[in-house]
């Protein structure tokens, strides 16, 4: 299967928004990236402990987990200074929580909107 630019991608999720300085962001996990990393994938501040990382001092040098099972993504605080936000409520410390398309998730004053591959590209 092939879309008009190429190749057609396959299915993940998408965090995307913008970093404390207003600067945008957009952090993307294929579903088999999740699917092979055991614990998650992790995403924060310092690019030795993290797969995926944000440079913004308010954001914890090794801040979020996300992860998938069952076909759904799910992010892990990992005792974050600063702490995680799922839609303005605080996510506990190490708790697997499930989150859907729509939701969005604030690490320090770094905001990002989660989506899924497939829509976005359905909706290009």
């Amino acid at each position: 299967m092939s879309t008009r630019d190429g190749p057609a991608l396959e299915s993940g999720w998408a965090l995307e928004g913008t970093d404390g300085n207003g600067q945008p962001l957009r952090l993307v996990f294929g579903d088999t990236e999740l699917v092979r990393a055991y614990l998650g994938v992790a995403i924060g501040r310092h690019p030795a402990l993290c797969e995926r990382v944000i440079e913004d001092g308010s954001v914890s040098r090794r801040h979020l987990r996300v992860g998938a099972a069952e076909g759904r993504l799910f992010v892990e605080d990992l005792n974050s200074l600063n702490g995680t936000l799922l839609d303005g409520a605080p996510i506990p410390c190490f708790e697997p929580v499930a989150v859907e398309p729509g939701q969005v998730l604030t690490l320090g004053r770094v905001s990002l909107a989660v989506s899924r591959l497939a829509e976005r590209e359905a909706g290009r």
